[in-house]
């Protein structure tokens, strides 16, 4: 009797812990420090060109993706978020990820979800390490995002050597474009500025550098320089600025194209 007495109490305590501890909701909540920038991380979260390039498993149709049996569904992108469905086993989680700046050079991105169909009592310890299987399979696939955006030959389609300047002078070109510059526009954009600094009888004393910051939804800053020997009139959109030798930038080789090299110099 005593022992039917102290299953039924187990039994009892169990269901009262389940009932206190455990979330009426499955809930998936996971985020991560990615070192990149934030025009990086729209450019590859919230474009599904993006999402075909860092995605860790295989795309299924179009804005569907698959990794390790479970399915994702884009919904829809926004400026900052990816709006999605994740279905493992018998749940579906609604929701997002999003990112925002984080320390200086990092960005934080977040996904949370929810599944607000499986509320029903019985199910929360099945559901519990269920949704636990889901918040490791998300974590794996931020991690995966995390080294593909930190291989700056993924992120910028470049290789980033730390270098110091040597060179004083720059001519730098200032322009705005509606969407981020291909290869191409940065290209003939030193090309300009070499004809340029030739035609005054300057000449390029190292690799050229760029610049480029999203300042609006649709619009970005795209500064090209070229460090030259000797100070010139400068031409349309363009000026002449200094840096300080000795001064740390990060050199920018183009992997596709090993001949033509561009830097990066921090500001």
């Amino acid at each position: 009797m005593k022992k039917i007495f102290f299953i039924v109490l187990t039994v009892i305590i169990i269901i009262a812990a389940a009932y206190i501890l455990l979330p009426e909701k499955p809930v998936i909540a996971q985020d991560l420090s990615i070192d990149t920038s934030d025009v990086i991380a729209g450019k590859f979260l919230t474009t599904e060109g993006g999402w075909d390039k860092w995605w860790p498993g295989t795309k299924t149709g179009d804005g569907q993706y698959n990794f390790k049996g479970t399915k994702i569904s884009i919904d829809k992108m926004t400026n900052s978020s990816t709006y999605l469905k994740l279905k493992k086993d018998n749940l579906t989680f609604d929701g997002e990820i999003s990112y925002f700046a984080d320390a200086e050079g990092s960005v934080k991105f977040k996904w949370d979800a929810v599944d607000e169909n499986n509320t029903q009592f019985f199910s929360r310890i099945t559901n519990y390490f269920k949704t636990k299987d889901a918040e490791k399979l998300v974590g794996e696939i931020l991690l995966s995002l995390k080294h593909f955006l930190e291989d700056e030959r993924n992120a910028y389609g470049y290789r980033i050597y730390l270098n110091h300047a040597k060179d004083t002078v720059l001519l730098v070109s200032a322009n705005t474009y509606p969407i981020y510059p291909s290869l191409q526009v940065i290209y003939n954009t030193v090309t300009t500025l070499q004809q340029h600094a030739g035609s005054q009888g300057a000449k390029q004393t190292n690799f050229p550098m760029l610049n480029v910051t999203q300042t609006d939804e649709h619009e970005y800053q795209v500064n090209v320089a070229l460090p030259i020997d000797k100070r010139i009139i400068p031409f349309q959109k363009t000026s002449l600025n200094n840096i300080p030798k000795g001064a740390i930038y990060w050199w920018l080789t183009y992997v596709a194209a090993k001949t033509r090299s561009i830097m990066h110099c921090c500001k």
